[in-house]
């Protein structure tokens, strides 16, 4: 913790930025001719390894030793169990919050890396970062449960909200989940698709939603749906997966919101673009996150 800070505070060149990342384990290492060593060791280093720049983890052991002596402005976060490379086990990782440093980071570099089936973006995230985080801040709220982004078709709803869900993957240690409903025409295929996703299996004599519900009673997932508004009479079916399943969220698409109980809505509107009356030099006009983003499309068509 004094350290993160100290190096947050430091006076850096500029243009220098330092983040360190930080593992800390609680184990009973041996003494060899070449200093420490032992499976400790070695799950410290793992640990560390799969932590960010600027990001403190801490292992199961650690956290039971401090969780009740924290310092004020300091708590823990359970990030969920990981896989890391050559351990055995899945170990339960925290990260440390400092009040007044960056807390939120991109999911772990471990082999679990989050259970999610999140789409490959071909190009970088442009022009939309202060609403990626006002959509973020929406999800950490208890009382958001079901977060609807509208706007037009084209406006950019999938595209914020998988940058969002990227950026969110820490949260949701038992998933974040993308259901694609573009081709979905009817409401009834709404429920088997989010099946899918979620490798719920259509099997026995019980319905398929209530095996969803069975699934997901006690996970922390993120399930996102895309296009929705095609099918809007699956709206009851979205409200009745929350009421039974406290732990998760929903993260929908729609050109026109739900209309069911404790939706949020956040409207997505177009991209800054210039004024064609009065337009700036080439400079300037780079600075339009809608220019950027043709500038980047158009180059990724024809590079040359």
């Amino acid at each position: 913790m004094t350290a993160q800070r100290s190096l947050a505070a430091h006076p850096w060149p500029q243009g220098v930025e330092v983040c360190v990342r930080m593992g800390i384990h609680t184990g009973e290492p041996q003494l060899a001719a070449e200093g420490y060593v032992g499976i400790d060791v070695h799950l410290a280093s793992r640990i560390m390894s799969s932590a960010h720049g600027g990001q403190v983890l801490l292992s199961q052991s650690t956290r039971e030793l401090v969780e009740h002596d924290m310092p004020e402005g300091v708590s823990l976060r359970d990030l969920g169990e990981h896989r890391l490379k050559d351990i055995e086990r899945p170990n339960r990782l925290f990260q440390l919050v400092i009040e007044g440093l960056p807390s939120d980071f991109p999911a772990l570099n471990t082999l679990s890396n989050h259970l999610r089936n999140l789409p490959v973006q071909p190009t970088s995230f442009i022009g939309r970062e202060q609403e990626v985080s006002v959509v973020c801040k929406l999800l950490r709220r208890k009382d958001v449960r079901l977060l609807t982004l509208t706007g037009t078709a084209g406006v950019g709803k999938t595209r914020l909200s998988l940058q969002a869900a990227t950026n969110m993957a820490a949260f949701f240690p038992d998933g974040v989940y993308f259901v694609a409903l573009a081709s979905v025409s009817n409401a009834v295929q709404v429920v088997p698709a989010i099946a899918q996703a979620l490798d719920v299996s259509d099997i026995g004599d019980q319905l398929l939603l209530e095996r969803l519900k069975a699934s997901l009673q006690e996970k922390q997932v993120l399930l996102m749906l895309d296009n929705f508004e095609q099918v809007m009479d699956a709206a009851l079916s979205v409200a009745d997966l929350l009421a039974v399943c406290p732990k998760l969220k929903v993260l929908v698409t729609s050109r026109a919101v739900l209309h069911v109980r404790a939706e949020h809505e956040f409207s997505v509107t177009p991209l800054a673009s210039p004024d064609p009356r009065r337009l700036p030099d080439l400079v300037g006009l780079s600075r339009y996150a809608a220019v950027a983003l043709f500038i980047q499309r158009a180059q990724a068509a024809k590079p040359d």
